[in-house]
């Protein structure tokens, strides 16, 4: 009985202290030069956190309006994916930015 507490405890130990690659939205980033927040612009992320890691462009297409054919509205939006490595002690960030401006905000694992 003992012995299965004990390898409970040791299994749950080791597997809470691996760093999860599950992604976690936020609303925020705190970087050196300030806080990045949705709707920032393209160049106040560069200017409060460093250039990017990696960085990809694409286009997407956007359906807004209703559940009719009539009511939908249909844009590109040029959607440009960063990734943000601030070193093994912080955790790495993924943007997204929609027509330059901060869309999503990931925190990632670890960095390296």
């Amino acid at each position: 009985m003992k012995t299965d507490i004990c390898i409970v405890l040791f299994t749950s130990l080791i597997l809470g202290s691996r760093p999860s690659a599950i992604a976690v939205t936020s609303d925020s980033l705190m970087c050196s030069g300030g806080i990045v927040s949705l709707g920032d612009v393209a160049s106040d992320l560069v200017n409060k956190c460093g250039p990017p890691t990696y960085t990809t462009q694409r286009e997407q297409k956007i359906v807004d309006g209703g559940d009719s054919t009539d009511e939908r509205i249909i844009t590109i939006a040029v959607i440009d994916d960063w990734t943000f490595n601030f070193g093994p002690d912080r955790f790495q960030y993924h943007i997204l930015l929609k027509n330059g401006r901060v869309w999503k905000i990931d925190s990632l694992g670890y960095g390296y």
